[in-house]
Formats: C-alpha cells, sequence, structure tokens
C-alpha cells in the first residue's frame, strides 16, 4: 500500500518495492536549496534502512525542469558561509549519498537538468530521460565554475564532452546525451513512466545483498587507482561469497532454475 509525505522540498512515496523522492519546488524549477539536499540525503538514508524498498525512483513534480541548478539565492549567501564551506559540503554529501546507497536509483528527468540538478542526477545509477529534456552546466554564465560532483562528468561523458560543458555553458539535447553516454535511455513524454517501470521490472529480480556489494565496488572503480579498485573487487567478492543470496543464484543457475534470493 503507498504511503506519502509531504516535506519542506520534496514528496515522498513509499509503494514497496519502490521508494519515490518527488522534488517539489515548482515555483523555483526545482533550483537546490539547502533543505532540499538535507532532505533528499535523510530520506535515502531511511529507505537504505527498509527492507521492502528495493529501487529508489528520483523524480520532478513538474513536467517543466528535474531540476535548474542551485537556487541563486541559496549561493548568494553571507561571506562567512562559504568560508565554512558549506554549501559545497553538503552539496556533495547528498550527492555521495546517492552514489554510496545500497539501493539502485533511477533518476527521471523531464524538462531542464541543469548545475546541480544534472549532478545529482548524474550521482544516481541509471539515468532516463524524455526527449524534451536538456542537460548542461550553464554556471560559467553567472560567474561560477562548475564543482563538486560535476567531476564525474569526465568518467561519464569524457574529458572533451565536461569541457564542453563546462566551459560553454551550452546545453545538450536528449538525443545527444543518450550519443553520449550520459543517460540511459530517452522516450516521449508519455512513456517516462512505463519506461522507468521497465527498470524497476529488472531491477527487483535480483538480491539487495549483491547490488550493495556491486555498488560499493562501482564507487571504488571511480575512486581509485585501477589496481587499488582491482584488488578491492576481489577481497569484496570473496567475502561475498559467503552470503547467501551468492551461493543462491551460482546454484540456481547450475540447476537452470530462477534464483530465489533471501534480500529480493
Amino acid at each position: 500500500m503507498e504511503e506519502e509525505k509531504k516535506l519542506k522540498t520534496i514528496i515522498v512515496q513509499k509503494d514497496p518495492p519502490v521508494g519515490r523522492i518527488i522534488l517539489n519546488r515548482p515555483e523555483k524549477l526545482n533550483a537546490i536549496n539547502m533543505d532540499l539536499l538535507v532532505e533528499i540525503e535523510e530520506t535515502l538514508k531511511e529507505f537504505q534502512k527498509d527492507n521492502e524498498i528495493k529501487v529508489i525512483v528520483i523524480k520532478s513534480a513538474t513536467e517543466r525542469a528535474f531540476s535548474a541548478g542551485t537556487d541563486i539565492d541559496f549561493v548568494s549567501l553571507p561571506d562567512e558561509i562559504w568560508k565554512q564551506r558549506e554549501i559545497p559540503k553538503q552539496l556533495h554529501k547528498t550527492f555521495l549519498a546517492c552514489r554510496t546507497c545500497e539501493r539502485p536509483i533511477i533518476c527521471a528527468v523531464d524538462g531542464h537538468c541543469l548545475g546541480a540538478g544534472l549532478e545529482l542526477a548524474i550521482s544516481c545509477d541509471f539515468i532516463i530521460a524524455t526527449n524534451r529534456a536538456r542537460f548542461g552546466l550553464p554556471n560559467i554564465k553567472v560567474g561560477i565554475p562548475a564543482i563538486v560532483e560535476a567531476a564525474i562528468l569526465v568518467q561519464a561523458i569524457g574529458i572533451m564532452g565536461a569541457r564542453e560543458m563546462a566551459l560553454t555553458g551550452k546545453s545538450w539535447n536528449a538525443e545527444k546525451a543518450e550519443q553520449r553516454g550520459l543517460v540511459n535511455a530517452v522516450v516521449p513524454p508519455e512513456e517516462l513512466d512505463n519506461e522507468v517501470q521497465r527498470w524497476i521490472d529488472i531491477l527487483t529480480r535480483y538480491s539487495n545483498t549483491v547490488f550493495a556489494t556491486q555498488k560499493d565496488i562501482i564507487h571504488k572503480w571511480m575512486t581509485t587507482d585501477l589496481d587499488t579498485a582491482i584488488d578491492y573487487s576481489i577481497n569484496t567478492v570473496l567475502i561475498n561469497f559467503t552470503t547467501f543470496d551468492t551461493r543462491e543464484g551460482m546454484a540456481a543457475f547450475q540447476e537452470k532454475r530462477k534464483a530465489e534470493f533471501k534480500e529480493k
């Protein structure tokens, strides 16, 4: 049974096996402020503790934008706040919570996905976009360099693509974003929910335990050198062999039957 609660900047829906975080600042095109960052981070932690939640979806309450970026009122705070690095620290803390969350996260993008909104999207595991979505880092247009999780763009679209976005402020349409590997699928707006559901149907077949391990390994791939990442992967997988779900998955394959994971 679906449960819903409305916070200051997001709507949280629990409809097992799916947990949804709906950005809900339509009057600001979901521009990111401190309340939104904290509410997303705290909700991710709650979903991760909930064994009924297998997949998390982050989407917008408005068709006009996933997020137009950082709220200009938010970044125009007194200099002391910037000296304390509270704003970029919280941005990174929330985006890191997405990248390290033990549940797979699907980001559903319709409309503009810009600046910190793009950083939030690329911190998720999958991006499903409509053909009217637009992706970009317009920060340079207002005299602010792109920072924090924008660094992931080099890994996602290569150095030349990251330079193009960060140094020109130009936006990419959904077709180009898909061609360059920034998004996983592009569909018409009326098909967005159906496409997200198709991904949910795939992801809910598998084990929470193995998802947590695989996401941990992917994070290590992204944040360390090659040799360290490989060594970590090997050691982590060896530990995983002691779990029921890994043994069950291997046995099911050998016996040519469907696996019955405990944490599914």
